[in-house]
């Protein structure tokens, strides 16, 4: 009897060995199943990690690639068109890349530069990139401006100063690219382009050996604080936006548009910051200007009409219509119509019925006409308006387009004070546009002055580390009211190029530019 109970005793015994046994073997079992799978993920998440990383030094190669490719054809395109024209045209470069848009400033309307593609995923992707670049370059702005309040390092305020008006010139450029109507930004881009150009003032008063003034400082902290209001609304814009906002049609108002909302909502605070008077393009007090080149009585917006069917008649145009009055240094009629698919819009000056400016977003996707069509093309478009006497003195191909601009001559010297910008299709050699507002501005007869200064008189005041290509006599606009005879000399040194202004009565400098390549194209600083 004890003999069996050891026996089952045993049984039992032996039984849960075994069961331990199993459970340990399948404890093992389940752990190294979890070790192999870890050990799995492990591998297949350094697998990925590999990935990315070859990725992201291919998409780096890519980049860095295709940012040497523009360069080079910035190059090659600069190289190009100084080899064909031979003609300066420097300081009127740097009036387009520096201060051309002063013109929107006094006009609402201004042109938005054709970006022309029949794939709408493209037109979107440009338009994305010209917003956030906007926001990248007003950030710059909010970081230099309060560098440059909060130093009392000259050299270093020097700095500051000329990196504001880098980032205002990218910024503007940038802005201009979005399919926005000009009164939708009008205040935006007098915001950035004022601080720019007040930027450069105060550069010059420290190059001069001058001090800031305590209305100076006073401006820049003003300056600090509308483009901290802006970089707060395109954050907010941007934060509101979602991942499937439709760039292409920012500038619709029929429905709910947070961009045009916000940048009205912006401009209302506009009146809380004061004007700023000072001796540069983008000072307020641009607007208690005379114009020179406007004379008459006043037409009505009906005459308005009759001059836009007269002038774009012969396109076969359809419904004209009044699209109200523009306000500002010219005061205008704003006149459209039906132009085949699109629409054509203009400003005519109440005073004197003239065309201050037209804009027409044709379609352009190849160059059938050469640069030397797109010049004589501008000039006889000006004639055929009643504008003579102008000269092209810089050209731009880009989309597709050629951007003419033309100077009042005298006598073959430009007049870079009288400007107008042409603008024509190199697909279909069409006029697209036309801009006249500095050029009404300013325009009168002159009187030219006598050189004190011979032209090799003038040379010797360039220095000889510059090699000279060109030269010519020119008049050059000196701050808001005057002008000066002036050689302009361009020439290059260390691959670089400069255009040199010389005061041809004193031989002193008046100016000089220097040739920078961007990102963004191509830059007179």
């Amino acid at each position: 009897m004890e003999e069996k109970k050891n026996n089952a005793l045993e049984k039992a015994e032996n039984a849960q060995v075994d069961r331990q046994q199993e459970t340990q073997t399948q404890s093992e079992k389940v752990y190294r199943e979890r070790e192999e799978k870890q050990s799995n993920e492990r591998i297949e998440l350094a697998r990925i990690k590999a990935r990315e990383k070859q990725e992201k030094a291919r998409n780096k190669a890519t980049l860095k690639r295709d940012k040497q490719r523009r360069k080079a054809e910035l190059r090659e395109m600069r190289e190009k068109n100084r080899q064909k024209n031979k003609t300066p045209g420097g300081w009127l470069a740097a009036v387009i890349t520096l201060g051309i848009s002063t013109l929107v400033l006094a006009s609402v309307l201004t042109f938005n530069f054709l970006m022309p593609s029949k794939e709408q995923t493209t037109l979107e992707s440009t338009y994305r990139k010209s917003f956030y670049d906007t926001i990248d370059q007003v950030d710059n702005i909010d970081l230099n401006l309060s560098k440059a309040i909060n130093t009392s390092d000259k050299p270093a305020l020097q700095g500051y100063l000329v990196d504001l008006a880098i980032n205002s010139e990218l910024a503007e450029n940038d802005l201009s690219q979005l399919p926005l109507k000009d009164e939708n930004k009008f205040y935006t881009t007098k915001l950035i382009n004022q601080i720019g150009d007040y930027a450069k003032y105060l550069n010059k008063k420290l190059a001069r050996g001058e001090e800031l003034t305590k209305e100076d400082k006073q401006n820049l902290l003003q300056l600090y604080n509308a483009n901290k209001n802006l970089v707060e609304y395109l954050q907010s814009m941007n934060a509101n936006m979602g991942e499937d906002f439709n760039f292409t049609n920012m500038s619709d108002q029929t429905k709910e548009n947070i961009v045009v909302d916000n940048l009205k909502e912006l401009e209302n605070l506009s009146t809380e910051y004061p004007e700023l008077i000072y001796d540069g393009p983008f000072s307020d007090g641009l607007d208690s200007r005379g114009l020179k080149g406007l004379s008459g009585s006043e037409i009505t917006s009906s005459e308005a009409m009759s001059i836009f069917s007269k002038t774009f008649g012969g396109l076969g145009i359809t419904d004209i219509k009044n699209d109200g009055e523009t306000s500002g240094l010219i005061e205008c009629y704003n006149v459209s119509a039906k132009y085949e698919d699109d629409m054509i819009y203009a400003q005519i000056s109440k005073i004197g019925g003239k065309i201050i400016m037209f804009e027409y977003a044709g379609e352009c996707n190849n160059v059938n006409y050469n640069q030397e069509y797109a010049l004589e093309a501008s000039v006889e478009f000006l004639e055929s308006l009643g504008i003579l006497d102008m000269m092209p003195v810089w050209v731009n191909l880009s989309n597709n387009v050629y951007t003419v601009n033309l100077a009042y001559s005298i006598s073959g010297i430009p007049v870079y004070s009288d400007l107008i910008k042409v603008r024509i299709c190199a697909d279909s050699g069409k006029v697209l546009g036309m801009e006249a507002m500095t050029y009404y501005t300013n325009h009168t007869i002159r009187t030219l002055e006598t050189p004190s200064l011979s032209q090799e008189q003038a040379v010797e005041k360039v220095s000889k580390n510059i090699t000279i290509d060109t030269a010519r006599l020119c008049i050059v606009p000196i701050g808001n009211s005057s002008e000066k005879l002036a050689y302009e000399f361009s020439g290059e040194t260390d691959g670089q190029t400069f255009y040199v202004y010389i005061d041809a009565i004193t031989g002193s400098q008046l100016q000089m530019f220097k040739v920078i390549e961007s990102t963004e194209g191509t830059l007179l600083m």
